[in-house]
């Protein structure tokens, strides 16, 4: 389930009041990912609050965890601790020593010019230090958003996907990154290469449908997962979040700006890349006129855009995670009043368009959404 407010305060009671009337068994923790340790912090404080004042006058039971250790948690939990270790090889701590031993070696390499010309003058090492820290943090990355390049590069394909232009090759000035990848793989050995993140994260997805369609339950996951105020996941993360929904009561608490749909809205350059490419080709006699219903959505609040591609992505009921609706918690009053007006007026003169994402938007959502008003969140 889905919950989205405009504020993390409404957010935080609609949590508190489902873990009373929904508590789990005794000495039973409730599991709760956030994005930060701030925002752990207030949960906990907010939940020791006194009962007239909205809390539940002790906070205990509460595990609060960063997604990305729950997931590899997960993950161990789903295909065996034997199958995958407690740490991968390619984390981040560990990839900037190793990447600091096997510079130097690969740096004769002509393909590593670059990174040569940039390590000349290092007697120190300092620059060598920076940049693994810059390299572990690149491949930290790009295992969770392109693990598709990474799987290419292992199978000595230097090339990338792109969303627009699809298949093409490694610019030649950034060849090394794919020769580095395949460095680190061969550093760590054959049996230990498969413990990237990427890959032990198709694993894992196998794994689960071969468990849900023998009805197994893997040991180790809790009983009720909440995702609080985190606006934000890469794909491969939701997909873990929808895999564990066969057997895991998820949440998500999500911060919206807005309780109305505006999943349509994109960015001002995309405009303006469609109307180069429009006035490249022959206009027909008669096509310009009055904006049609179906072209109101280009004319929008941009400020909605760019956060949008981010927020939509955890609403989409392709999944068991929102699979049962999605609720609205937005508060009201004059000053939202205020802002909504002005979001109206500004719908005539913003424009904007459609931006590729990745993530599909599914026109059920809106039906499976429910408003709210300021005091109460129902279900109609």
């Amino acid at each position: 389930m889905v919950v989205h407010g405009n504020h993390p305060e409404a957010l935080r009671d609609l949590l508190l009041a489902w873990m009373q009337r929904h508590p789990l068994a005794p000495l039973e923790d409730e599991c709760v990912l956030v994005q930060s340790n701030g925002v752990a912090q207030w949960l906990k404080l907010s939940m020791a609050r006194d009962v007239g004042e909205g809390g539940a006058g002790i906070a205990a039971a509460l595990s609060t965890e960063l997604p990305a250790s729950f997931i590899w948690r997960a993950y161990r939990a789903v295909l065996g601790t034997d199958a995958v270790p407690a740490a991968s090889p390619f984390d981040k701590s560990l990839l900037v020593w190793r990447l600091m031993r096997l510079m130097p070696a690969l740096l004769g390499e002509e393909v590593f010019a670059p990174l040569r010309r940039f390590l000349a003058d290092d007697a120190d090492l300092r620059k060598r230090h920076q940049l693994a820290e810059r390299l572990a943090d690149l491949f930290d990355q790009y295992q969770v958003y392109r693990a598709d390049w990474l799987a290419a590069w292992a199978q000595g394909q230097d090339e990338i996907l792109a969303s627009r232009t699809g298949r093409m090759p490694v610019p030649a000035e950034l060849r090394w990154q794919p020769r580095l990848w395949r460095a680190l793989q061969e550093d760590v050995g054959e049996a230990q290469a498969a413990s990237s993140r990427a890959a032990v994260h198709q694993r894992f997805l196998a794994r689960v449908q071969e468990m849900s369609a023998a009805g197994e339950r893997p040991a180790g996951l809790p009983r009720r997962l909440v995702v609080f105020g985190i606006s934000s996941l890469p794909q491969q993360s939701l997909e873990v979040l929808a895999a564990l929904g066969h057997w895991v009561q998820v949440l998500m608490c999500v911060h919206n700006p807005s309780e109305h749909d505006w999943s349509h809205i994109v960015a001002d350059k995309d405009v303006l890349r469609a109307e180069l490419a429009r006035s490249r080709r022959r206009r027909r006699p008669g096509s310009e006129g009055a904006i049609a219903d179906e072209q109101l959505h280009l004319h929008a609040q941009p400020l909605l855009a760019d956060p949008r591609r981010h927020l939509v992505e955890v609403a989409v009921p392709r999944s068991p995670v929102a699979q049962h609706g999605c609720l609205g918690a937005f508060g009201g009053g004059q000053r939202a009043g205020r802002e909504q007006d002005g979001i109206r007026r500004s719908l005539v003169h913003g424009f904007s368009t459609g931006k590729e994402s990745g993530f599909q938007w599914r026109p059920s959502w809106r039906q499976a959404c429910v408003r709210a008003s300021s005091t109460r969140v129902s279900s109609e």
